[in-house]
């Protein structure tokens, strides 16, 4: 990949070549959700379990192990290749399907991701959730699911029929699976995006492909820091219940727990912790409330030390181009969710845009595609003004009248209800 200047018009005009739509099933001793698909790809255990793929409207083939590589993979010139989630099907073809089976490189400009187009025309970025969007007849079938997961995680198969009955679902799961792809991709209700923003997409191919250095001693520190913290509150919590329960996400356990103690909680969510703890409860039940709202938090060191290449402890794709939504647009796309009032409140406002040109001034991606990061890129890495762009972003707290009126809570437990909020972590 190179971030070089090329026009826009030979960026965008996908239509001189034959399309090729592709997907590919592996397996491996990674797990692809825990440790991402760079680190995934890498691994020495992960391999290809079948590949199929389909030449414009033409049947759905199967490439296997020991098969000849198809012509399209031989020599893509004249071809162009969608895929539902380019970054890792490139990966697998540059770290398996080259080295080992003679596959042919692919320019990322013959290239396009169907994930993509589809999140830039505000579809589902799963695939199955698209075409039930798109009305379109493909499913996801949970059996051959449950068995892709099986071959995928190496499962040890005590009967050999069983694993070929897997395979079989699994094929047929991949085939069907780019026949979705190209029912969903070529919907006339999903946009092809204008140049600017293909050219813009194929930075962002750049920029995840070189990664972001992580800063490897201090996040194994804090997720040190953070495991000695959550012994800690488990400790206290078998402490508390005299041994009922062990760990701050036994949460059945500790809800019997409390609810065995005078109160009638249904989750443990942080709405309900809130509230309860509004009530005034007694000493114990205050005190196992309060260690579940500070240790049931997701370990982000260790998500981000999962996700770094071992060799050079960079974080590969990270980002989604159109992967989120603007505020504006969510806003919009809230409203029909609100009442008759909100609604008209809303429908007053002019409607807010995003710059396109204020978004480049923000974050230049050319400087990132040359391996240059931003300061603000710089920052969420390393120094004192550390600021990841990783991490999960925190739910919008609901107002304290709208829980006080849904959970039923006087008026009396809300300046209560206000502190417990202002001191959660």
């Amino acid at each position: 990949m190179t971030a070089e200047r090329t026009p826009l018009d030979d960026l965008f005009d996908l239509s001189v070549g034959t399309p090729v739509y592709w997907d590919i099933e592996t397996n491996s001793k990674r797990n692809l959700k825990e440790c991402g698909a760079h680190v995934y790809a890498t691994d020495p255990s992960t391999g290809v379990l079948v590949m199929c793929y389909a030449i414009g409207d033409g049947e759905v083939q199967v490439w296997m192990l020991g098969d000849p590589v198809p012509a399209p993979f031989a020599d893509p010139t004249g071809y162009w290749f969608i895929s539902d989630n380019w970054a890792f099907e490139n990966l697998i073809l540059a770290h398996i399907l080259i080295p080992q089976y003679g596959f042919a490189p692919i320019p990322i400009k013959q290239q396009d991701c169907a994930q993509r187009k589809a999140l830039a025309s505000a579809f589902p970025a799963e695939l199955g959730r698209r075409c039930a969007a798109l009305d379109l007849p493909y499913r996801k079938d949970p059996t051959a699911r449950r068995a892709m997961l099986r071959l995928s995680r190496m499962h040890q198969y005590k009967d050999p029929a069983k694993r070929e009955r897997d395979f079989a679902l699994t094929v047929e799961r991949c085939k069907t699976d780019v026949a979705a792809t190209r029912a969903a991709y070529n919907h006339p209700r999903l946009r092809p995006l204008p140049p600017d923003e293909r050219h813009v997409l194929l930075l962002d191919a750049v920029i995840n492909d070189c990664g972001v250095r992580a800063n490897v001693p201090f996040l194994r520190a804090m997720n040190a820091l953070a495991l000695q913290v959550q012994q800690d509150i488990d400790a206290r919590i078998a402490e508390l219940t005299e041994g009922a329960v062990t760990s701050v996400y036994q949460t059945k356990r500790l809800m019997a727990f409390i609810n065995g103690r005078g109160h009638a909680m249904t989750s443990l969510q942080k709405r309900s912790v809130a509230a309860t703890l509004a009530h005034d409860p007694d000493d114990v039940s205050r005190e196992l409330l309060e260690l579940r709202q500070r240790g049931a938090h997701a370990n982000v060191c260790e998500r981000l030390l999962a996700h770094a290449d071992p060799n050079d402890e960079r974080i590969r794709g990270a980002l989604r181009y159109h992967g989120c939504w603007p505020g504006a647009l969510d806003q919009s796309r809230r409203a029909a969710t609100r009442s008759g009032a909100q609604r008209r409140r809303i429908s007053r406002r002019p409607d807010r845009r995003a710059d396109d040109r204020q978004l480049r001034r923000a974050c230049p991606l050319r400087r990132l595609a040359q391996g240059r990061q931003p300061a603000a890129a710089r920052g969420a890495v390393r120094g004192r003004r550390a600021r990841t762009d990783l991490r999960r972003p925190q739910r919008d707290r609901v107002q304290d009248h709208r829980v006080g009126r849904g959970r039923k809570v006087e008026a009396a437990s809300l300046p209560r209800l206000r502190q417990v909020w202002r001191q959660e972590p």
